[in-house]
């Protein structure tokens, strides 16, 4: 008997962190669930928490709006004036461009800024990945108004119901002048729509539809349109195609709606959402096995995406210290998670926008209809210098201050992201010997630098090392 007492005393008497969640582990979950690299404090905040509480708490705080104000022209009227440009002078012309440019500029260091502050920034990189999946491009799209639009609608549906997020997305503006929906009428239906629902959206490429399957529900979409006063959508009756359509092994009177149902009837769909978010969050190589049960989870909840994504952060897999480190941060992820990780209060929007830029993420504007490719893609001889030059920059907002708290004007002029203090992260250097390459890296560092000395110095090492381009 008391040999049976002995280890359930020993349990009871245990503190919780008996059971809390590692450093590495705390580390791992928010990089890849965030930017790549947790800032020190959102670490520590999770490590008296079980493992389980910690990805709870990661899910349950996914925002649905967002906490940045929005720029000047989300409280103007739609100017539907593009209609009639070629009434306009040059001069005219010409400055109706130039604030409609200077409207998603603006619209991009609106979502840098949040990226930068927000709490939840597992919310901001669902948004990221909606936003490579339902893709749009905002010089089609042309307004900023409808790209805000339709990336609130991936905050408000970040882990939530994927049919509504699919339906919210297919009738907004922005993805039905990209995809030319409104251009689909009767006798004369426009198939991109049909298209890319069936293979970007839902089934994947050439998977359990034909071509005629495409064909007949280009014709159910046919009258989705946008108002072109309220910017609105509308259905319009006169120019929707009431034949009866063949679809997927279905035959009646279809409409848009319908289709998008019976499409989410098929059980591959569920699958392919489950291989795209597993290569975002696990690896790039995905488990048959576990891709099987997290679309179960995924039909089972009805779309609710919350408890499969939940299912994936608690997976052996995401767990298994062998995919650590396997991979790459996106342009994005490298320049909002570094910013985070020193603490630099940056308002340097359009410097930031460059960089995402020169390294291959131009935000609101992915390079075609599959989205970003992610992987390797981000790496060639000319990026990997450019993330070299970013991360040097970013260092050199590590500043050292005076004993007042202030720097000299000469430390200033040396950042272009604002700046930091690195006192908090030596603090912590100095109670625990390594602290600064288990924050900084995923993996053990590829340069055999040594790790130690100055704090500055120490830290531009860790930002240089190869290493720190992995999550």
């Amino acid at each position: 008997m008391i040999k049976l007492i002995i280890p359930i005393w020993i349990l009871i008497a245990c503190s919780s962190q008996a059971f809390a969640i590692s450093f590495d582990e705390a580390r791992h979950l928010l990089a890849r669930s965030g930017f790549g690299s947790p800032s020190p404090h959102a670490i520590e905040k999770i490590l008296p928490l079980s493992y389980e509480a910690a990805v709870d708490q990661l899910l349950n705080g996914v925002r649905k709006k967002a906490m940045t104000p929005l720029p000047k022209f989300h409280t103007k009227p739609m100017d539907r004036r593009d209609r009639k440009t070629k009434d306009m002078d040059a001069k005219t012309r010409r400055a109706y461009q130039d604030q409609i440019n200077e409207d998603q500029r603006q619209l991009r260091y609106w979502w840098i800024q949040e990226m930068l502050d927000t709490p939840s920034p597992f919310t901001e990189h669902m948004v990221l990945f909606w936003h490579s999946h339902f893709v749009s491009e905002i010089n089609k799209v042309r307004f900023s108004q409808w790209a805000h639009e339709q990336n609130a609608s991936f905050r408000k549906f970040a882990i939530g119901d994927y049919r509504k997020l699919l339906i919210d997305v297919s009738i907004g503006p922005a993805m039905m002048i990209y995809l030319d929906a409104s251009k689909n009428k009767k006798n004369k239906p426009n198939e991109n729509f049909a298209r890319e629902i069936l293979e970007l959206f839902t089934l994947g490429e050439g998977q359990g539809y034909t071509e005629e399957d495409i064909r007949e529900s280009a014709r159910a979409y046919t009258g989705w349109m946008i108002d072109s006063d309220t910017a609105e959508f509308v259905f319009k009756l006169w120019s929707h195609d009431d034949g009866v359509k063949n679809f997927l092994g279905r035959s009646g009177q279809f409409d848009g709606i319908d289709v998008i149902e019976i499409i989410l009837e098929q059980p591959r769909v569920a699958e392919f959402l489950a291989e795209k978010l597993w290569r975002e969050f696990v690896s790039l190589t995905p488990n048959r096995a576990e891709i099987l049960r997290l679309a179960k989870i995924i039909r089972d909840h009805k779309y609710n995406l919350k408890p499969m994504m939940r299912a994936l952060f608690m997976s052996p897999d995401f767990r298994n210290p062998k995919n650590r480190g396997s991979l790459i941060k996106s342009p994005v992820e490298l320049t909002i998670g570094t910013l985070r990780l020193l603490g630099l209060k940056s308002t340097e929007f359009k410097k930031i926008w460059n960089h995402q830029k020169q390294l291959g993420q131009d935000l609101f504007r992915p390079p075609d209809v599959k989205g970003w490719r992610g992987g390797m893609n981000w790496i060639s001889s000319t990026t990997t210098l450019r993330r070299s030059r970013f991360l040097k920059a970013a260092a050199r907002g590590v500043m050292k201050f005076k004993k007042n708290g202030e720097m000299s004007m000469m430390e200033k002029q040396k950042t272009p992201f604002g700046f930091a203090d690195p006192w908090p992260l030596q603090k912590r250097e100095q109670g625990k010997p390594g602290y600064l390459k288990k924050l900084f890296l995923a993996v053990e560092p590829v340069m055999q630098k040594r790790f130690v000395g100055k704090k500055r110095k120490v830290i531009r090492n860790l930002l240089l090392d190869p290493a720190y381009q992995l999550k």
